[in-house]
C-alpha cells in the first residue's frame, strides 16, 4: 500500500464530504445544477487514488474496473434510497455522473502514470 496515496484519498473524501453536506443542506444541487459535476470528478479522483494506494503494481484492468464498480455502485446507491429517481431525465443524468466519475479517474491515472507508474 502507498500510505501517501491513501492521506490524500482520506482528504479528498473529506473534502468531498464537505462540499456535499454543504450543498444539500443548502439546497445547492437544486439551486445550481452544474454544482453535481464537479462533485462527480472529485468522486473519481477519489476513488482513483483509493485504488493506486491500494494496488503497488500497475494493473489497468484492475484499476479500470474499480472505477468501474465504484461508479454504477453509488448509482445503484443513489437509485436504491431515491436520491435521484424523481428527476425526468434520470438516465442521462446517471450516464453524466457516471461519464464525470470517470473524467476524473482518468485524470487520477494520468497522474499515477507519469509518476509512480512511468516505468510501465
Amino acid at each position: 500500500m502507498r500510505l501517501r496515496w491513501l492521506l490524500g484519498t482520506l482528504l479528498l473524501a473529506l473534502i468531498l464530504l464537505g462540499v456535499h453536506l454543504y450543498a444539500l443542506q443548502n439546497y445547492l444541487y437544486w439551486y445550481y445544477r452544474w454544482l453535481d459535476t464537479p462533485v462527480h470528478i472529485l468522486g473519481g479522483t477519489m476513488m482513483g487514488a483509493f485504488i493506486v494506494g491500494v494496488f503497488i503494481k500497475y494493473r489497468p484492468y484492475t484499476y479500470l474496473l474499480g472505477i468501474a464498480l465504484g461508479a454504477i455502485g453509488w448509482e445503484l446507491f443513489e437509485y436504491y434510497f431515491g436520491i435521484s429517481t424523481g428527476q425526468t431525465r434520470y438516465v442521462w443524468d446517471t450516464l453524466h455522473d457516471i461519464l464525470n466519475d470517470v473524467i476524473g479517474a482518468v485524470a487520477l491515472y494520468v497522474l499515477a502514470r507519469f509518476t509512480i507508474w512511468r516505468s510501465h
